[in-house]
């Protein structure tokens, strides 16, 4: 399935190094906190003045808790994007929607923010398949300022859902992805979307949706 036209792609992965570095850092910190914890709080370590650590040692097992939801989070994330977050068929798109929240488009809100209510929700432990039929694609463009554009598709999507031989379906009507989800320029998965969107010949050597 990794055909291409024109040299263009039509298989596009995640950019998965910063979800790497996000998961090490918050794994190191949750250790850290799980270790030193226990320590300060049952005065196995104390304080430079020689008092009760345990005060801090409360707050470095909070921490080590918060952080290891923040661990498990970008270890998921970091194994659902394995696999190709966008691909490019002859009668449409396949999208990998990882750990989608109702905050995916909003500008300008904190990372911490997005993170937290992922965990909360339950949303950043979930990852749907979507198939966007090409005459159900309604419109896609780019939105926002340089170095914080987003990818926004409008379409009717279909997210299968298969229990023994019973299939169902939901139905989306929009996806939006940032810029630094995609390892290849945003604006090169838009134009080449866009080419295919309006060259319907040029879908006619790919691969179909549902071989």
């Amino acid at each position: 399935m990794s055909k291409k036209t024109s040299n263009n792609k039509t298989i596009f992965y995640s950019k998965r190094w910063y979800i790497f570095v996000l998961a090490m850092v918050s794994t190191f910190f949750a250790i850290m906190g799980a270790i030193f914890g226990p320590m300060f709080l049952f005065d196995m370590i104390k304080r430079a003045d020689g008092k009760s650590g345990r005060e801090a040692g409360i707050s470095l097992s909070i921490f080590a808790v918060l952080f290891s939801l923040f661990a498990l989070v970008g270890w998921f994330r970091v194994y659902a994007s394995s696999k190709p977050l966008l691909r490019i068929f002859k009668d449409g798109l396949e999208i990998n929607v990882i750990g989608a929240s109702s905050l995916d488009g909003v500008m300008f809100i904190p990372g911490w923010i997005r993170i937290a209510l992922l965990i909360v929700s339950l949303q950043g432990f979930k990852k749907q398949i979507g198939w966007i039929p090409w005459e159900s694609l309604r419109n896609v463009q780019l939105e926002g300022l340089p170095m914080l554009r987003s990818l926004v598709i409008d379409a009717t999507i279909v997210y299968p859902s298969f229990t023994g031989d019973t299939q169902s379906a939901t139905i989306g009507e929009k996806i939006v992805y940032c810029d630094a989800e995609f390892k290849d320029p945003l604006e090169s998965v838009f134009k080449t979307i866009l080419m295919y969107h309006q060259n319907p010949d040029a879908r006619t050597v790919l691969p179909s949706l549902h071989d």
